[in-house]
């Protein structure tokens, strides 16, 4: 018993050390302008979303798991508030709460997972999309498309969507490959594409940061419910 609460509350240690070394990393290259805001917030959006392989790592009990995306709703909101954070916040001060959506969606993917009956890996998979696949949607959108149309108040590019759809195929297909079950690779192909295909029909249509939410839940419970 105690070696298992001293790897959990090692996994806490590093989570913590993790999370904030991304901030920091991100937060010295928006001061030094080496990166606009809007890269400093994906880099911190992309690079926390792998924190949860450190849990898939470290934690084989459920509170653990919990505790730590727990805490940062908590600093999120705060940071929301009185921009503690400026790497991770918007410019404008807006009613988009998605740096709060974010860790509440790790703590729902968490229970389900160490409390629940999803296998970790898939709860991973649906934060990684949210990571990668909504990452690389707005750096290109905002960067490379040239045409967007307004989706519920929020601007949406074709170059944005498909880059959505390709980063999360990718995320689906290497999780798929290294922690799936065996099966034919039709059903592999149906699996990954289908998975990657929701998660770019919910991207394009959630509206006011809530995608952070509903993303990585959807795009899980899916994948779990039609093909695990």
């Amino acid at each position: 018993m105690l070696v298992l609460m001293t790897q959990n509350w090692w996994g806490v240690i590093v989570s913590f050390a993790f999370v904030f070394g991304i901030l920091g990393i991100a937060g010295q290259l928006l001061k030094r302008e080496l990166v606009s805001s809007g890269v400093s917030r994906k880099i911190v959006h992309i690079g926390v979303a792998h924190w949860w392989l450190l849990a898939m790592y470290f934690f084989d009990e459920w509170p653990f798991a919990v505790a730590v995306p727990a805490v940062f709703v908590a600093i999120n909101l705060a940071s929301y508030l009185f921009r503690l954070l400026p790497a991770m916040e918007h410019e404008v001060r807006s009613r988009n709460l998605g740096t709060v959506y974010f860790p509440i969606s790790l703590v729902v993917l968490a229970l389900w997972c160490w409390y629940g009956s999803m296998p970790a890996w898939v709860g991973g998979m649906g934060i990684l999309i949210l990571g990668y696949g909504d990452g690389f949607a707005a750096l290109f959108g905002e960067n490379f498309g040239k045409r967007s149309v307004s989706v519920f108040g929020n601007s949406k590019s074709l170059v944005g969507t498909v880059a959505m759809f390709v980063a999360s195929l990718a995320v689906v297909f290497v999780f798929v490959m290294i922690w799936g079950p065996t099966s034919q690779p039709g059903a592999v192909f149906l699996s990954v594409v289908v998975t990657a295909a929701v998660a770019t029909v919910i991207e394009f249509f959630t509206p006011f940061g809530i995608d952070n939410l509903t993303i990585p839940i959807v795009s899980a419970g899916l994948y779990l419910v039609v093909f695990a």
